[in-house]
């Protein structure tokens, strides 16, 4: 029903040629059904960037030119198998975390993020807190993730690097041998 729905707004977005609101609502449309629907633990790299350029696509309509996003891939998407649901809620951390805190705004990139960045302290805390799995400290998406990552990868890590004032850098090892 929910997925029906959407799609017939946004049958009648494109009629009355609104083509803005037609690609916000198969944006949310894709975001629902991805997060509903995939029962797979891994999934192709090109899901998960499929996933994060919708919800970049409806952030940077919320926020317009305060939100900048660019994707650099040096692999074939199509063959990289990654966890699911890993890449968008560290994207959504560094909005909500980063940018949505900064007047001026800044740029998303998969891996990193011009945001506020962290004090050396809260740095420690945060990694601390992922380690001995306090989710309240580090929000229950990226908790997820990195537990994940170090249940289904022997060689697997998350790290996150931190400079006040200049960002962060959250960098995920995902071996590829052991999938």
């Amino acid at each position: 029903f929910l997925f029906n729905t959407l799609n017939m707004i946004a049958c009648t977005a494109k009629l009355e040629k609104a083509k803005t609101t037609e690609r916000m609502i198969a944006s949310m449309s894709n975001l629902f059904r991805y997060n509903l629907k995939t029962s797979e633990q891994i999934v192709p790299l090109e899901q998960e960037l499929k996933v994060v350029e919708d919800y970049m696509y409806l952030q940077q309509m919320r926020f317009g030119s305060r939100i900048g996003y660019e994707c650099r891939i040096d692999v074939d998407a199509r063959r990289v198998m990654v966890p699911a649901f890993t890449l968008q809620p560290v994207v959504e951390n560094a909005i909500i975390h980063g940018l949505s805190r900064k007047e001026q705004g800044g740029r998303v990139f998969l891996r990193a993020d011009t945001g506020l960045g962290m004090d050396e302290e809260t740095l420690e805390e945060l990694v601390t807190a992922l380690k001995n799995s306090h989710t309240a400290k580090v929000g229950i998406g990226l908790g997820n993730i990195y537990q994940r990552i170090q249940t289904m990868y022997q060689n697997g890590g998350l790290r996150i690097y931190s400079k006040k004032g200049r960002g962060t850098v959250i960098q995920m090892t995902i071996p590829q041998e052991e999938i």
